[in-house]
């Protein structure tokens, strides 16, 4: 049973190297546990019950610790729609008042209206993101 433990917290740990989350390092925790258990001379039911309650363990205080210190301060990742608001477009397709026309953005080509229902705005114009509805940025004129 050494060498399983042994391979397990191995496998785990590697594993969980690759994920974009912690999940498998708490198993892994679980295994050196056990297998201290099993180097200690303990049956193989005591072994996986050590495992099963370390690993959880450490889920639940680790787990929520690391949390923590990772969310503390409210940090959070800006998407790609939260990334355009505020940036420059150059209008590619006219936007006449009251319809819609399109801009360029990172690459990309837009359905865009713009916040003045009044104003137009010509091929060439640079406009700024002021909000996104599904696939289409709302402008206003720069």
């Amino acid at each position: 049973m050494i060498g399983f433990w042994i391979t397990m917290a191995v496998v785990c740990a590697v594993v969980d190297a690759f994920l974009p989350y912690y999940l498998l390092v708490w198993f892994s925790g679980g295994a050196v546990a056990a297998l201290l258990f099993c180097w200690a001379g303990f049956n193989t039911s005591v072994q996986f019950l050590m495992f099963f309650l370390v690993s959880f363990a450490l889920m639940a205080l680790v787990g929520r610790y690391i949390n923590s210190r990772l969310l503390r301060g409210g940090s959070k990742m800006r998407t790609n729609t939260e990334e355009m608001l505020g940036k420059t477009a150059s209008v590619v397709m006219a936007i006449p008042a009251d319809g819609a026309g399109r801009v360029a953005l990172k690459g990309t080509t837009w359905r865009a209206i713009l916040n003045d229902e009044t104003a137009v705005a010509a091929i060439g114009d640079k406009v700024v993101v002021v909000s996104i509805e599904g696939v289409t940025l709302t402008v206003r004129k720069e």
